[in-house]
């Protein structure tokens, strides 16, 4: 398990008035080679933590009584449409100031983001996995461009709840336009946006994108 550092955890929640971090695209994808590219690393924003998400980015309506649930660290996630359930590690921003992202050898667990608020909190709580083991295509999120919206996303948590969320977007986009802010920003209600790498077309890097579903709750169990 990745170790993680909880006296340095900036929590992105709807409240955060002052320094914001603003994370970049997810880069260190497992491609069969066992090797790992550096993450990009994360840079410090002054923009206030209601900024608005970019025009070109998907956004949830907001709700007129948010359901929130409690804080509690996430266990396991479990998608059944597309027969995922995978334990999660807690991963954060590491001494050089890169993001963290969870291993990639065989069956390796995703991981939450520790900045982000916990699934079912108030804010956009974010999961990371890779689409690649170290051998073949059975990285945790390999599956998740399956998904559609409507889809079910179940995080079981640490207080034995389970934060249940519907799919409502599904976006690919390029590694060096990542939407910072629309993906990691602080949002209203309780969210969820989970992370993976994704192939493309006619390009030297064998994933020069991400692909990012998000989610809203939509209840607990």
């Amino acid at each position: 398990m990745i170790e993680h550092n909880k006296g340095r955890r900036l929590r992105l929640t709807a409240g955060a008035a002052a320094l914001v971090v603003a994370l970049t695209a997810l880069t260190a994808c497992s491609a069969g080679s066992g090797e790992q590219a550096p993450t990009a690393a994360p840079a410090a924003s002054s923009a206030p933590a209601t900024e608005a998400p970019t025009a070109e980015t998907p956004s949830a309506a907001p709700a007129s009584d948010p359901l929130v649930l409690e804080a509690s660290a996430p266990v396991s996630v479990q998608i059944p449409t597309i027969g995922l359930d995978a334990s999660l590690i807690h991963t954060g921003i590491r001494e050089d100031g890169a993001l963290e992202v969870p291993p990639g050898e065989e069956g390796s667990p995703g991981s939450w983001y520790d900045g982000s608020p916990t699934p079912g909190e108030r804010g956009a709580s974010v999961l990371l996995g890779q689409v690649n083991s170290t051998t073949d295509d059975s990285g945790v999120f390999y599956d998740l461009p399956r998904l559609v919206e409507g889809d079910e996303v179940r995080v079981t948590r640490e207080d034995g709840s389970v934060a249940v969320f519907e799919v409502y977007s599904m976006e690919t986009f390029a590694k060096d336009s990542f939407p910072t802010r629309a993906v990691y920003y602080p949002v209203a209600d309780a969210e969820l946006r989970l992370i993976t790498c994704h192939k493309g077309e006619d390009s030297s890097s064998p994933y020069p994108n991400n692909y990012v579903v998000f989610a809203r709750l939509v209840g607990s169990a």
